[in-house]
């Protein structure tokens, strides 16, 4: 990645317009932008370069997108520059990440149903059952996502003879 093109700007800006409206930073969405466009390790270095940023402001915003499981260290071999890449396990990832946040939600409220004076808000049990709600939709989405996603065999191909080859 030498240079970005306007699209690929836009979609980058967009991004971290995006990242911002949910609660998060505008140059963490604009890195997880590059480095889906990237397709390949950048260094953090590369990362500021093109995004016009400081390298204080990406190693930041690159340990929360760690964090957040968006983004992995890489390694590119020969090379002591830390890399980073989209993280691995991709889209299932992002649903983990989605069931422990709940998870650790509907504990919080829980915890707080179990206190005698709080059991009988229904605020309180309303947001734990959405919780487990939740969640289990979340597993039934995962599953069928990998089955959509798993791989195929290759189809029988015929020949001009009708035989399968």
């Amino acid at each position: 990645m030498v240079e970005l093109e306007a699209a690929e700007r836009r979609f980058i800006e967009s991004m971290g317009l995006y990242f911002e409206r949910r609660g998060g930073t505008r140059i963490g969405g604009r890195i997880y932008a590059l480095l889906m466009l990237a397709g390949k390790p950048l260094s953090n270095k590369r990362i500021a370069t093109l995004l016009n940023v400081s390298a204080a402001s990406v190693s930041t915003n690159l340990r929360a997108c760690t964090d957040m499981g968006l983004v992995e260290p890489a390694s590119v071999p020969g090379d002591r520059q830390h890399y980073y890449v989209i993280h691995s396990q991709g889209w299932e990832g992002k649903l983990r990440v989605a069931e422990e946040s709940l998870s650790a939600f509907g504990r919080l409220c829980s915890e707080a149903l179990a206190v005698p004076r709080l059991a009988g808000n229904r605020s309180l049990r309303e947001a734990s059952a959405f919780c487990d709600f939740y969640k289990a939709e979340l597993t039934g989405i995962a599953e069928r996502w990998r089955a959509a996603n798993a791989p195929r065999p290759p189809r029988p191909v015929k020949t001009s003879k009708g035989r399968t080859a």
